[in-house]
């Protein structure tokens, strides 16, 4: 009987230790520095050297199921990136990593399964100031999208999902070749006293719900750029829950942009963690619709700009002041040589 409880004492023993091993994370440090190595000597056979590189840098991540060194650095080179690209992803052949051309921002990605190993930035130098200005909570008229285009300036346009012109919202800004995003609601703090709206994703959803919804969003939008939220200052705040949804907005391809509606928001960040093409708004333009206050708003957006050479702000379509303000202001823009993008066109030339 002795024999058989140490028996049984040893096995629990060592199933302990297997279940804890198995537990740790995978280390996969030395094959992320492996892989920088790599690089670094592809680089230089093509003559791009230490002067070449603006920034090097590695961070030290950990997740659930691995850990590893993230290498980024930015090049400073004339020489074609489609090309750098090809030599980089044949010299990486023998390693068990894939090697992704992100053309929306001009970088080069290296994956081991869905993890971020290395990323290599292209310095592009700005030859103007710029700026980028959503419209945000389309969908509810159809008729008052008119006093933002007959502007003739590049806005980005964001449309709610399930309004009652949603989709035809969408059909006539895709036929008229303007740019526009999925303006996808998510929880607020004080939720449900706090409304967010019709198809919001909320902190009480699985995965798989966060993605049915999403995609059932995506869809009432057809041709969406990207996506940014809408209300969300509790959903933004939640590091798992962003993780579960961006997951999905990488494997779309599309672009996301924070509306920083919480100042405790870990969306822009996690989205800038998975390389996901990205941006963070920095000043909303009209939570009053007055003509007074929303050309100090954009006076300050303005002066912003100039000061840090690009920005990014949110008006909303609804505001009926927003319209003759940036009518008014667009001069002084150009006066001040800030140019007006689009969110894909600004994030082609952003510098990081």
């Amino acid at each position: 009987m002795k024999i058989i409880w140490r028996l049984l004492v040893i096995v629990i023993v060592f199933l302990s230790i297997t279940f804890y091993f198995l537990r740790q994370p995978e280390d996969i440090s030395e094959l992320s520095k492996q892989v920088d190595m790599k690089v670094n000597n592809t680089l230089l056979q093509l003559s791009i050297s230490d002067e070449n590189v603006r920034k090097n840098f590695s961070v030290e991540k950990k997740s659930k199921s691995a850990k590893w060194v993230e290498f980024i650095k930015e090049i400073k080179t004339d020489k074609d990136r489609e090309e750098i690209f090809k030599k980089i992803k044949f010299g990486l052949e023998e390693y068990p990593v894939s090697v992704q051309f992100a053309d929306n921002r001009g970088s080069i990605l290296i994956y081991k399964g869905d993890i971020l190993l290395n990323r290599i930035l292209f310095f592009v130098p700005r030859t103007k100031i710029k700026a980028a200005i959503i419209i945000d909570d389309l969908g509810q008229n159809i008729e008052i999208i008119d006093n933002f285009l007959k502007l003739g300036i590049p806005l980005t346009y964001s449309v709610m999902p399930y309004e009652k012109y949603s989709a035809e919202i969408a059909e006539k800004l895709a036929r008229d070749k303007q740019v526009f995003f999925l303006h996808q609601p998510m929880q607020p703090e004080n939720f449900p006293k706090v409304n967010p709206g019709k198809r919001a994703l909320l902190l009480s959803m699985d995965e798989k719900n966060i993605k049915e919804m999403f995609e059932k969003n995506l869809a009432n939008v057809a041709g969406a750029y990207g996506v940014n939220n809408h209300m969300g200052s509790a959903f933004t705040k939640d590091k798992d829950k962003m993780e579960q949804f961006l997951k999905i907005v990488k494997k779309k391809n599309l672009i996301f942009v924070d509306s920083h509606t919480s100042l405790d928001s870990v969306a822009y960040k996690s989205a800038i963690d998975m390389g996901i093409p990205c941006l963070q708004n920095e000043f909303f333009l009209d939570n009053d619709d007055d003509m007074k206050y929303i050309m100090r708003q954009l006076e300050t957006f303005k002066n912003f700009t100039i000061k840090n050479g690009e920005g990014v702000a949110i008006g909303h379509v609804h505001k009926k002041n927003l319209p003759p303000a940036l009518e008014k202001i667009i001069p002084e823009f150009k006066r001040a040589g800030i140019e007006l993008f689009t969110i894909p066109e600004y994030l082609k030339t952003e510098n990081r």
